[in-house]
């Protein structure tokens, strides 16, 4: 699990997927995001970092299990998973889905709700080889 210590590594890569994302036209504030993650993390919620041998951050992934809004079941959503570009194809996103599937089943979630901003279809084929199924779509409508 992340720590304070790693709240940098974690916005700059915040950053660098905020301008690869369906959300690059909004604004991006460094601040917002610290806020955000050191939230997470009092919350014991899944912050999670994936470092190389020279601990270097290369990824991260973000979740939070938490009631749905009609019923008692829990109901585990990503907020981001990302790797970096040099790490893309690696195995690296693979160990991260798969520490937030258990994490999330140890929360007690029912279901598991990932989701993709990148238009990237590849982000897409990821899910379903790691066993998630399709169950809609995400729109967006710019200018409101």
């Amino acid at each position: 699990m992340a720590t304070a210590d790693d709240l940098p590594v974690l916005v700059g890569l915040g950053r660098e997927m905020h301008a690869q994302s369906s959300y690059a036209p909004m604004n991006f504030d460094a601040d917002t995001l610290k806020t955000t993650l050191a939230d997470l993390m009092n919350k014991s919620q899944f912050v999670v970092v994936a470092e190389d041998t020279n601990g270097d951050v290369f990824g991260a992934m973000l979740g939070a299990v938490t009631p749905s809004w009609f019923g008692r079941d829990m109901v585990a959503n990503d907020l981001a998973l990302f790797v970096t570009r040099d790490a893309l194809g690696s195995i690296a996103a693979v160990r991260l889905m798969t520490a937030f599937v258990q994490w999330a089943r140890m929360a007690g979630a029912k279901q598991i709700r990932p989701g993709v901003t990148t238009g990237d279809g590849r982000a897409e084929r990821f899910y379903e080889r790691m066993g998630f199924s399709r169950c809609g779509a995400s729109f967006v409508m710019e200018g409101v």
